[in-house]
């Protein structure tokens, strides 16, 4: 077998680099980082800990920006990803603007800002933790069917 034959997916091939062929489960790894990125962003939300779910979920975007758009799969996690960027900066944003807000002379704007963000951060980080659960357990189910 010629060396030319047996290199189809190394880094080495055009093809392979210009996007057009992908290495089998390439795909699947990147969901696979993405969930766990999304993981630990659901985790931190919950834990109203918005300065540090912001980079997760910063992550989890940057993982699944390189995969195939055109996949159901890839375009759920992106979504999820997406949306948990948005919803942590909206977080962040508003736990600047309480910290900002003097609580002797605002005390009512500052905890209707506070219940906003707490209210956000665990609704998302539920939904998201829902999600993860699922897409977890039903992989589970999949692995004792193909037993």
């Amino acid at each position: 077998m010629s060396m030319k034959g047996s290199n189809k997916l190394s880094i080495s091939n055009p093809k392979t680099l210009l996007g057009d062929t992908t290495p089998a489960g390439y795909n699947r790894t990147k969901r696979q980082f993405a969930r766990a990125f999304l993981w630990l962003t659901s985790l931190l939300l919950l834990a109203s800990r918005p300065y540090l779910s912001l980079p997760a979920s910063v992550c989890a975007v940057y993982t699944m920006h390189g995969g195939t758009w055109f996949s159901h799969k890839n375009f759920k996690w992106m979504s999820a990803s997406i949306i948990s960027f948005c919803v942590s900066l909206y977080s962040v944003a508003l736990r600047v603007k309480v910290n900002a807000i003097d609580e002797v002379v605002a005390y009512e704007l500052k905890m209707s800002l506070e219940i906003r963000q707490r209210l956000l951060e665990i609704t998302w980080g539920g939904m998201l933790l829902l999600c993860l659960v699922l897409t977890m357990k039903s992989s589970l189910d999949r692995m004792a069917m193909n037993a």
